[in-house]
This record gives C-alpha cells, structure tokens and sequence, in this order.
C-alpha cells in the first residue's frame, strides 16, 4: 500500500508532543504553490523556507515535498524547469496562470471556511472538558498575542508601515474594551462566595 506524500495529522513523538514532521493534510500542498508564486524555487529552498519559518517545528523530507512537487506539475499549477549552469541539473519551478487562479479561489474559500469556524466556535468549545478549555483559552492569547507580532515585525515587506499601525492601533483599540469588560468579570467573581484566587 502506498504511503502518503504528506505528513497525517497528528502524528506524535516521544511524550505526545508533535512531531517535527507534523502537519495538518493540504497544508503542504497550499504553502508550495503560495511560495512558488512568489518567487521560483528548487524543491530544496522549499524545505529549506518551512524549516525557517517554523524554527524548526516542521520539517518536510523530500519524501513529502517532491511528490507534491511533482503533483503541482500535473495539475498544470506550476511548470519544472531544468537547468545546470554548474553541477549537477538542478529543477526550479515556477507558477502557471493556472495556479495564480487556484491560488485566488483558494484565498476565497478560506476566507468562507474561517467564517464558518467562527460560528460554529460554540459547538467547538461545548465539546472540552473544563481542563482542556482553560487550557484552549490560555494557548489562544499567547497565539493571538504571538500572531499580532509576527505580522507587525514582519520584515518581508508585504505590509506597509500604515498598514502596521492601523493593526496595531485596533488591536490597542480590542485589548482596551476587552480589558474592561475582564476586570468587571473579576471583581463580580472575586465578590462571590468561596472563589479561590490563584490556580494550581
């Protein structure tokens, strides 16, 4: 039976903690063509641009990119150009118009997917027991928190500086309603009887 190209969801390593080549299926699939279409690349600077970008966290073997790579090919979304000016035939491949109008249809369903998500967040959430859910919110700040940076920080030159400070200054605006609204929680909590303050 043949194995899969890609990484399957949730593969684990030593002490349930996700494995370096863990990622969710797709994933793989989308991020080539997106990196393609911003600049020609061998299969290599592929691995290589994952393995950066994550630090590390995911680490695609050539086993998982080059038949990606190779599917990309026969779905006409990008082409393989072989070339050796030194060494050994070394193939790059490059976005078709094709793939720039998956890429496009792609964005819009993410967009409808993310929408959906958000609504259907309160099924989602119903379904923890209350460890896990403490445990949920509290990684989601520190994400949000992570993700805000990131974007901000961001040196690649996708965003300009007016678009840094108009993310910056909703963000302030969010964390400031939210701020209140959590500090009244609080005190309505703190008042009621037998709240332990503190968790273990």
């Amino acid at each position: 039976m043949q194995r899969s190209a890609e990484p399957a969801l949730g593969r684990e390593s030593r002490g349930g903690v996700p494995g370096p080549q863990s990622a969710p299926r797709g994933l793989l699939h989308f991020y080539a063509l997106m990196s393609i279409a911003r600049k020609p690349m061998r299969g290599y600077d592929l691995i290589r641009e994952i393995e950066t970008k994550t630090g590390g966290a995911w680490r695609p073997g050539p086993g998982a990119v080059y038949p990606v790579l190779r599917k990309l090919v026969r779905e006409g979304y990008v082409t393989a150009n072989k070339g050796s000016r030194e060494g050994p035939t070394q193939v790059r491949y490059e976005i078709t118009p094709a793939g720039l109008a998956h890429i496009a249809q792609a964005k819009k369903m993410m967009r409808t997917s993310t929408e959906r998500m958000r609504l259907m967040s309160s099924l989602f959430l119903d379904l923890m027991e209350s460890d896990d859910l403490v445990g949920f919110v509290l990684n989601s700040f520190d994400l949000q928190t992570q993700l805000v940076r990131m974007i901000v920080e961001s040196g690649n030159g996708r965003l300009s500086d007016q678009d840094r400070l108009f993310i910056l200054r909703q963000y302030e605006l969010n964390l400031e309603r939210e701020s209140g609204r959590v500090s009244s929680l609080v005190r309505g909590l703190e008042a009621g009887p037998r709240v332990k303050k503190g968790r273990k």
